[in-house]
């Protein structure tokens, strides 16, 4: 099994990033081979996930050439969803056998354009796969149901699913790595109180097998799992916890029946927060972050030898900011990378003036954009070519 290169072994444990922003070297945009590795080196590999503000060609000129220069210098790998987070929909119509490719293009061009190894996320769907999907009420053209980010693929479209993921990776041969679905968006089971892990997998199945027919050489991930955490007050507890709380048995619950039950994966996917799910809790110490995100790790690498990638991780301070400092989000990657994940995509990387992810350029839509931030080296450290 092929998984991404990753550097020779480095510890990082109680380093501190002071390093002073250095000049970004530009990467040609060549096709990267990736050699197939035995055994896990314990090194992780940081890339980062596009979503509706990134690189686009509506900025400032000089702006977007400083961003690509970041940007090529931070990968390689690279992540962007089918549609819902910076592309349109692409298959509008069911009744038509056209696709609408134009933005989701503009993305796997930027992802070549900067040298990056690209990622696929299959979420979400087009509105009329989703339940009460097909409908445009207030008559502007598009299906209200397309931009319900939370909804499921209803049963009756997973065959249609499977299909458009099919078409996609048809489509971009050179995207070799692709992630199944987001956070189990939409499956739910209210009369159970639980995840809809039987459902959902089912889902998954029927889009792995499509995929793999037309692209058997596709590395695959799912199940792109939600750790969702409380403080250890009785709700929902399960054996995996700390003094930064416990995971919910429910999700863990679903873990070990994809586990059980998928027809194929070739690495795990998952992502969580060091605060506590419900913001009951928030860490103090780099200590917290990194005893939870290696302790998550952890349980998922007793229980599969497929390769861990964290697909989204975040670190918020306190309750009224999503506020983080390099030293927090180097504390959670060093807890990732001690548990045995291989891949952590960072959200988001482009910075906002509406919200306060930590980024590592700023927005091309301002003048002299594109500029690194205070978590620009601590991203460089951890994507070495």
């Amino acid at each position: 099994m092929t998984v991404p290169y990753r550097r020779p072994s480095r510890r990082r444990i109680g380093r501190i990033v002071t390093a002073a922003i250095t000049g970004f070297t530009v990467l040609a945009a060549a096709a990267i081979s990736w050699p197939a590795l035995a055994e896990p080196s314990g090194d992780l590999q940081l890339g980062v996930t596009h979503t509706e503000r990134s690189i686009d060609d509506w900025g400032a000129p000089d702006s977007i050439a400083a961003a690509k220069q970041i940007l090529a210098d931070i990968g390689p790998l690279q992540n962007q969803h089918l549609m819902g987070w910076g592309t349109l929909n692409p298959w509008p119509d069911p009744e038509s056998a056209q696709r609408n490719w134009e933005t989701l293009d503009t993305r796997i061009d930027l992802i070549r354009d900067t040298g990056g190894t690209a990622v696929l996320t299959l979420c979400t769907a087009p509105g009329w796969m989703k339940p009460g999907g097909g409908r445009d009420e207030d008559d502007d053209g598009e299906d209200d149901m397309d931009w319900e980010m939370e909804a499921p693929v209803a049963p009756e479209h997973y065959d249609d699913f499977a299909q458009l993921a099919a078409e996609t990776a048809q489509r971009y041969q050179d995207v070799k790595y692709f992630q199944i679905w987001n956070e189990f968006k939409g499956f739910w089971n209210d009369d159970q109180n639980r995840w809809d892990y039987e459902g959902f997998t089912t889902f998954y199945n029927t889009v792995y097998e499509a995929v793999k027919e037309v692209r058997p050489d596709a590395v695959i991930g799912g199940p792109y799992a939600p750790m969702v955490t409380y403080q250890d007050d009785g709700r929902h507890p399960s054996a995996v916890g700390g003094d930064w709380g416990v995971v919910d048995h429910r999700v863990l619950d679903a873990v070990e029946y994809w586990l059980d039950n998928n027809v194929g994966a070739d690495f795990f996917t998952l992502d969580g927060a060091a605060q506590t799910s419900d913001g009951s809790w928030y860490p103090t110490t780099t200590d917290q972050v990194t005893d939870k995100f290696q302790a998550i790790t952890e349980w998922v690498a007793e229980r599969t030898d497929l390769p861990i990638w964290w697909s989204e991780f975040y670190v918020e301070l306190r309750p009224d900011s999503s506020a983080s400092t390099p030293e927090m989000i180097e504390a959670a990657l060093i807890g990732m990378e001690q548990g045995g994940a291989e891949v952590a995509l960072w959200w988001q990387p482009e910075c906002s003036s509406t919200g306060s992810f930590p980024c590592l350029w700023t927005s091309v839509q301002q003048p002299a954009g594109g500029q690194p931030t205070p978590f620009t080296p601590l991203a460089r450290s951890y994507s070495d070519r």
